[in-house]
């Protein structure tokens, strides 16, 4: 007997039905994504992401945030990166990373770039023309965003890591990126 293998689409992994018309947007927080990435020792391809979602609903809004280093290697990496991710669809917000001083005597410091408030307003922004809000970001902040989307009646989805989601997204709907790793894998 021959076993066939059904291909799933990006809608069957979902906690929630909705329909191949549905309208979304996907608002994504690279800095939320970075370092679980490294850690795990697998990245997400972008355009496989993209490709998997855009073939089974109506995917109306991709926009990415990237913070981008002012000097160096990692500058012409993130500027390659954003030239990529836009010639596939995605729109991409950038901002320059700050330094964070951990321990100024010793001039112990780390690159944090926050997007926070920018994807919160731009959900506000865009909120009315979608049905269906996934924020990818295992980031407990947003929460808030989460329930605005609930109050104008539209769908919130989280898509992140297992490795670093909060617990406040887990009594969310959310998908997991390690669930479709075959899928997405870089």
């Amino acid at each position: 007997m021959i076993k066939f293998q059904t291909l799933k689409g990006f809608r069957d992994f979902l906690p929630v039905k909705i329909s191949k018309k549905t309208k979304a947007g996907i608002f994504i927080d690279d800095a939320n994504l970075f370092y679980v990435q490294k850690q795990l020792g697998w990245k997400i391809d972008w355009e496989k992401l993209f490709d998997f979602i855009k073939a089974d609903i109506d995917l109306k809004i991709v926009r990415y945030y990237l913070g981008m280093p002012t000097f160096g290697e990692s500058k012409i990496k993130n500027f390659k990166l954003q030239k990529r991710l836009e010639s596939f669809g995605y729109t991409v917000i950038t901002k320059p990373l700050k330094r964070i001083y951990i321990n100024k005597t010793k001039g112990e410091f780390k690159y944090k770039c926050n997007f926070d408030v920018e994807i919160a307003l731009d959900i506000a922004t865009f909120v009315k023309d979608l049905d269906l809000v996934i924020i990818v970001s295992g980031d407990s902040d947003f929460t808030a965003i989460r329930d605005f989307t609930l109050v104008n009646n539209k769908i919130p989805l989280f898509m992140c890591f297992e490795r670093n989601m909060a617990w406040e997204i887990r009594v969310s709907k959310f998908l997991t990126f390690d669930k479709i790793k075959k899928l997405i894998k870089h």
